[in-house]
């Protein structure tokens, strides 16, 4: 095989790509990049006009998760297993109760079963439904309501406007984060 040398003069702006599989190599330019400096004013939450709150909040809403769903299920797993039954199947909506549902398999007990399951708040609606009722369905909604109750709060004004103050967040004039 013959292959035919080439010279390259490269410049600052150049830079080299060798092709290892065709025995060439490629040469292109750089592109400069020019850096701008631009000035902003920023807000802290407490700050913006009302209209720029709103945007801020919903921008929060429309992409938070609520923040304690796996300590709740775990919760609502180890409070399945406490009164005898094995959580088969589950699909919770956080925010609209009635739409979620949880399917287990098994007879309970009906004994009496200790408030403290995982260590963490959901569990004391589930135990302490339980050791009135009886019902895991009743148990079940209590649960479910309570969740409800603690997502509609994280995702209230009250308590973004105190994350942002803690996290030290800022934001430009249209309540877009910075």
């Amino acid at each position: 095989m013959n292959l035919t040398k080439k010279r390259y003069k490269l410049t600052e702006t150049d830079f080299f790509i060798p092709n290892p599989f065709a025995n060439i190599c490629i040469v292109q330019p750089l592109t400069t990049q020019t850096m701008k400096t631009i000035e902003v004013t920023i807000y802290q939450f407490s700050e913006l006009t009302e209209q720029a709150k709103v945007r801020a909040l919903m921008n929060y809403q429309s992409d938070c998760e609520y923040d304690w769903s796996h300590d709740a299920i775990q919760s609502l797993k180890a409070f399945m297993n406490a009164v005898g039954v094995e959580l088969w199947d589950y699909q919770i909506d956080w925010l609209c109760p009635s739409q979620s549902k949880v399917r287990y398999n098994g007879t309970p007990h009906g004994r009496f079963i200790k408030e403290e399951l995982t260590g963490v708040f959901s569990d004391y609606s589930l135990t302490t439904t339980w050791n009135k009722t009886r019902s895991i369905e009743d148990a079940v909604n209590e649960f479910l309501a309570e969740i409800c109750k603690d997502y509609e709060h994280q995702l209230s004004e009250e308590n973004y406007a105190e994350l942002c103050e803690l996290n030290d967040y800022w934001f430009d004039e249209n309540g877009n984060l910075i």
